[in-house]
């Protein structure tokens, strides 16, 4: 293997953090799931308002949508297209629904723009990598 093709099917650093990323928003997902399954009222007294009993629900579907960014980031680890697109369109949602919170926090969300900001830098700039690893498949 020469040393051009070895560097290419290496996987770049910041493409493990947009993976590492991922897996802590399908936890933090879960745990808002769990959150809900308990019906915590910490949760049900906020702006929200009442879910009528159904927090049960809201639950279930918050735990399926924790499925998405866990399995988009094994799947950047893999090498696959389906965490190269989930991931970008994950992390360029996020940085948009940050900007709406920069007056109440802004340290929080300049934070949060910023690994946004950083995921959509890291995988875009690694596209020969995922073309590199679907050839290969």
């Amino acid at each position: 293997m020469s040393q051009a093709s070895q560097v290419l099917t290496r996987r770049p650093g910041l493409v493990t953090f947009a993976a590492l990323m991922l897996f802590m928003v399908g936890g933090f997902q879960i745990v808002f799931a769990i959150s809900e399954f308990v019906n915590a009222t910490w949760f049900t007294g906020t702006a929200y308002g009442t879910f009528g009993g159904y927090l049960w629900i809201w639950g279930i579907v918050d735990l399926l949508l924790a499925f998405i960014p866990l399995y988009a980031g094994y799947d950047l680890l893999r090498g696959g297209s389906f965490g190269f697109i989930v991931g970008i369109m994950l992390a360029a949602i996020s940085a948009i629904r940050w900007f709406f919170y920069l007056p109440s926090a802004p340290i929080l969300a300049l934070v949060v723009i910023g690994i946004d900001v950083l995921i959509i830098y890291g995988l875009t700039s690694s596209a020969d990598y995922f073309r590199t690893t679907a050839m290969s498949s």
